[in-house]
């Protein structure tokens, strides 16, 4: 009996592992950026919205299944979004997708944010993004993830 309880734990130590390709030594994280960025619309209480395109980047042998995204989008330095997402397709292995989700912007962070991006006539915005990947078939619930850079504005 102490045989067969040790056989199955290994073996189910064996599927648990095999099955994690973030606790693989090669893993490395996926990368986020963002594409474009469209005002769209104001929204009920006259809310600045958004519509974020981004683009996921898997750079490993296997497929990044993901159960959902967590972001935050700073612009011009003033933190304006914060959003969820579920439903998302996965990463092929060595592959990339591209997501858009449409996101409502703070009031704080608009009012800071808002003269920037509204009255300017630059074509591109400095952005920080943040975002927490929620990973399915992981023993590694999520991956976090930074990105800075300029973002063109759609008008």
């Amino acid at each position: 009996m102490t045989r067969l309880y040790r056989l199955s734990l290994l073996l189910i130590l064996a599927l648990l592992v095999s099955g994690c390709a973030a606790l693989s030594p090669d893993f490395q994280e996926p990368q986020v950026e963002v594409t474009a960025l469209e005002p769209m619309p104001p929204g009920p209480g006259n809310d600045l919205r958004f519509r974020i395109h981004l683009r996921v980047f898997n750079p490993n042998d296997s497929e990044l299944a993901l159960s959902g995204l967590y972001y935050t989008l700073s612009l011009a330095g003033h933190k304006v979004i914060t959003g969820t997402s579920s439903n998302l397709p996965p990463i092929a292995p060595y592959g990339q997708e591209d997501i858009v989700v449409d996101a409502t912007a703070s009031l704080v962070g608009s009012i800071f944010a808002a003269a920037e991006l509204i009255g300017s006539r630059r074509e591109t915005v400095p952005y920080e993004l943040e975002a927490k990947l929620g990973l399915r078939r992981s023993i590694l619930p999520s991956i976090r993830v930074r990105r800075s850079g300029e973002v063109r504005l759609n008008r």
